[in-house]
């Protein structure tokens, strides 16, 4: 079964593990400027795989804007 992300979440789970605030995590903003590296990335990919998200590594990693995020994973 798969478990959509919503797009508040995807923003929670990036702030606190990149330590900012939510609203400094615009569409545009680039994860990997923000501080994400492959192993936080890794993290998340894994707890949302664990909540039943269908969930690549490879697309997140692709295009590290949260707005493309969003849209990969469907959240809304």
């Amino acid at each position: 079964m798969s478990t959509a992300l919503t797009r508040d979440r995807v923003i929670a789970d990036l702030a606190a593990l990149l330590d900012l605030p939510a609203d400094e995590l615009t569409d545009e903003a680039d994860l990997l400027d923000l501080g994400l590296d492959s192993v936080r990335l890794m993290s998340l990919v894994e707890r949302w795989r664990s909540e039943g998200a269908v969930v690549d590594f490879v697309d997140l990693a692709s295009d590290p804007q949260l707005g493309a995020w969003v849209e990969v994973l469907g959240a809304s």
